[in-house]
């Protein structure tokens, strides 16, 4: 990635204020009060339904942020070299590790719905089932993550040039695989990389819990604020040792500006089913988001070797802002204008974006390894078409013989606040959280 230039663009400084009149218009923006009613022969006594069929589509788009960001070229001399003009080539580059920035849209999807659900739960029933709650997460989460470890190992025996090590191995088995990456750098077997933001999110679905068991909404927010505070030292820290790009971006204490946003928009908009402001306000959020980011991949150069004091001060926030911007422009857009984002093929990709994530390292190595030998003048673009259907088959394969049987039994025996389209239908409906699952069901 291109070294960050050290300025930061002028319109950075304004971040204070847009966050004021962000906060503003959250809690004066006109709200509905209708959720997706419950069905009367699923379990008699479940409220209603908590579901947003918007974020399930939304995920799918960002998953190509992310592929994107791993697949394609981010060096600008790569495009000129096949006659695509300067400037163009410029834009695709900027475009592409803006990419980078589509985590933080998972991470705070995922704080924002453990929360929300947690409170509803805490309301429903005066304390959240910590004992379900930890049992949902499992049963979501761990068939997918620890096969692909044993995917991981079983491939590391027969190429030597991908072994796993112990220390990768015992890190991921206990979620700690973001912290060996800090010290050790990306794993040789690159096909669990992807699962550092599981790790990281399964330190805060262990965590975070026990903290809204006690606290009241006030509480929560300052946590919250808190914990923007404790991002920034450990950043400014971090920096100040002129630690390693990458060293800085899997630090589960660097990263916690956006779990610490949907924090906050869960308690802002606790009880509401979404929020109306209308298509062009949407577009102007969407437009904000996507902008952010371009700064940061721009100027900020969070994941250069030695990244700069002050594009690792505020490119990690501004990410987050862009993030939350692009949040508030989809959420309730399905029922304000929008409906295409309920479309069921959108749904559906997003209900299977856990397994597109974790496979599709492994989809793009095995496409190379398919088309190592095969030259042609479109080598790249039939690699991409490779890596993709590669990626897709996997996720849909595992979605429904791997996933859904422990989907199905989370619903029927651990859950208490339905949120998946229809709790009466097959598991299949029924997704999970932050880059490990789908954002219409949490629990």
């Amino acid at each position: 990635m291109r070294a960050a230039s050290g300025l930061v663009p002028p319109r950075i400084q304004f971040i204070p204020g847009t966050h004021s009149r962000l906060l503003a218009l959250l809690r004066t923006v006109p709200l509905t009060g209708t959720v997706t009613p419950r069905d009367a022969g699923c379990r008699g006594n479940l409220p209603e339904r908590f579901y947003f069929p918007e974020l399930d589509a939304i995920r799918f788009f960002l998953f190509w942020g992310v592929w994107g960001y791993h697949a394609l070229p981010r060096e600008e001399n790569v495009y000129i070299e096949h006659h695509v003009p300067s400037a163009v080539a410029s834009l695709i580059t900027s475009l592409i590790k803006a990419g980078m920035a589509s985590l933080d849209v998972f991470f705070i999807l995922s704080a924002f719905l453990i929360t929300e659900l947690l409170l509803r739960e805490k309301e429903l029933r005066g304390v959240p089932d910590l004992k379900s709650f930890y049992i949902r997460r499992l049963l979501r989460i761990w068939p997918l993550y620890f096969f692909m470890i044993a995917l991981a190992g079983f491939v590391s025996i027969f190429d030597r040039s991908q072994p796993l090590g112990w220390a990768y191995a015992l890190s991921f088995l206990l979620f700690a695989g973001n912290w060996i990456m800090v010290f050790r750098g990306f794993p040789r077997a690159e096909i669990i990389g992807p699962l550092w933001s599981v790790s990281f999110e399964e330190q805060f679905y262990l965590l975070w819990p026990l903290v809204v068991r006690k606290a009241s909404k006030r509480t929560l927010c300052q946590i919250a604020t808190g914990l923007l505070v404790l991002a920034a030292w450990a950043r400014l820290i971090l920096l100040l040792k002129h630690t390693g790009g990458q060293a800085i971006w899997y630090n589960s204490f660097a990263r916690l500006d956006s779990i610490a946003c949907g924090i906050w928009l869960a308690v802002i908009l606790h009880g509401r089913a979404t929020f109306r402001v209308g298509r062009a306000a949407r577009l102007l959020l969407l437009i904000t988001g996507i902008s952010a980011w371009l700064i940061v991949g721009l100027r900020c150069g969070l994941l250069d070797p030695v990244p700069t004091l002050l594009g690792g001060m505020f490119g990690y926030p501004l990410m987050s802002l862009g993030g939350v911007a692009i949040f508030l422009s989809v959420l309730g857009a399905a029922q304000d204008g929008l409906p295409f984002l309920k479309n069921s093929g959108l749904v559906y990709f997003g209900k299977i974006s856990y397994g597109l994530y974790a496979y599709h390292f492994l989809g793009l190595q095995l496409s190379h390894q398919l088309l190592t030998r095969y030259h042609h003048t479109h080598t790249w673009t039939l690699s991409w078409v490779c890596a993709l259907a590669i990626t897709f088959c996997l996720a849909v394969i595992s979605f429904k013989w791997l996933e859904s049987p422990f989907l199905r039994l989370k619903r029927n025996k651990f859950t208490h606040i339905p949120s998946g389209a229809d709790s009466c239908s097959d598991g299949d409906a029924l997704p999970a959280v932050g880059l490990s699952a789908t954002t219409a069901q949490v629990q």
